[in-house]
């Protein structure tokens, strides 16, 4: 019979014999060691993600809460500024004294009170006519928009009105000018109760 395997000397075989189980031991240590590194390395990529994600939420919490004091500052700050209700007289007396200054009449005025909702405020709305010259009537509206005393123009439609007027000193002349009437509702909120119902920041 042939023999496919070749022949070991016998130091060779009992070299191989005595070192077999270290062999073996080394083949299990790197397995073990193999394994280890896995079931570590997993968990620990995988507290890591956790961690980044709660780090995220952290970040997105706080922009926030950030973000929430700046708005209750910024609301405190147009709470001090509204007028309270018996300051309306005055803004009443403002804005006809502003259109006045800008050479434009309001013939008449309205108003009505509505309560706001959540009951701290009152929404006050100013309805009137403005005639004048355009560019007055522009300046006006400007101004308005403008003012410290938040007032939103809430409607605003606009109809042109023909006028004749002598022009200079010749007898019989007429100049046609042009004057726009508009109509406005502007409305503003008005206090009921001290800044302490909103809180202070």
């Amino acid at each position: 019979m042939l023999r496919l395997i070749p022949s070991i000397s016998p130091i060779a075989m009992r070299a191989v014999r005595s070192l077999l189980p270290i062999a073996l031991l080394t083949a299990l240590a790197l397995g073990t060691a193999a394994g280890a590194s896995v079931l570590i390395r997993q968990p620990a990529q995988v507290r890591v993600e956790k961690a980044l994600a709660a780090y995220q939420a952290a970040r997105r919490a706080q922009t926030m809460q950030e973000a929430s004091l700046k708005l209750q500052r910024e609301l405190v700050k147009v709470w001090t500024d509204l007028p309270v209700r018996k300051d309306f007289a005055e803004l009443i007396l403002a804005i006809s004294d502003l259109a006045r200054k800008d050479r434009v009449a309001i013939p008449g005025m309205s108003y009505s009170f509505q309560q706001a909702e959540g009951d701290l405020a009152l929404k006050a709305a100013i309805t009137f006519r403005v005639a004048g010259k355009y560019a007055a009537i522009r300046r006006f509206i400007h101004r308005l928009e403008t003012a410290s005393s938040y007032l939103l123009v809430e409607s605003l439609d606009a109809t042109r009105k023909a006028e004749t007027r002598k022009a200079g000193r010749r007898k019989g002349s007429r100049e046609p000018t042009t004057h726009v009437v508009f109509n406005i509702r502007v409305v503003t909120f008005l206090k009921l109760e001290p800044l302490e119902a909103v809180g202070r920041v």
